[in-house]
């Protein structure tokens, strides 16, 4: 029974589309990344201006329900960074998960295709030996009809 070859295409077309969606997936999770990083850091430049503002107001008569907003606000102002900060740890974090992932399967692709081009070599290296063999065989009928 003849040996044929393995048809890598199917296989490697897959594998082409796990890495695009890696690929896609790592954009997403980048861009969420610098949404978030954005919001820190407007977040951190209101908080920043808050504190600005109550120090000026403090140079002047400030009344005890002005001096409790601002403290109030203050106070949710670095909640709320606190919270903003985790989320960007998490986006980190995902970041850092979808690039090795796409490592993950550029490395697959890369594997399969060098599977295919070894089982390729291999097919034609057996289609040499046996056109060879052909050849000789040939050239032996041929020789035996001559004698």
């Amino acid at each position: 029974m003849e040996m044929k070859p393995f048809r890598f295409n199917t296989i490697l077309n897959y594998r082409k589309r796990l890495e695009d969606l890696a690929v896609t997936r790592l954009k997403e999770a980048r861009n969420a990344q610098q949404i978030v990083l954005l919001k820190l850091k407007n977040a951190e430049k209101q908080l920043s201006q808050l504190i600005d503002d109550l120090d000026a107001l403090q140079k002047e008569p400030l009344s005890i329900l002005d001096l409790i907003h601002y403290e109030n606000r203050i106070t949710y102002m670095k909640k709320n960074i606190s919270a903003i900060r985790k989320t960007v740890k998490e986006k980190t974090d995902l970041v850092e998960l979808e690039r090795k992932n796409l490592l993950r399967k550029t490395q697959e692709r890369q594997i399969m295709e060098s599977l295919k081009e070894r089982q390729n070599k291999a097919w034609q290296e057996y289609l040499n030996k046996k056109e060879i063999a052909m050849l000789d065989e040939l050239a032996v009928t041929r020789h035996d009809f001559e004698i």
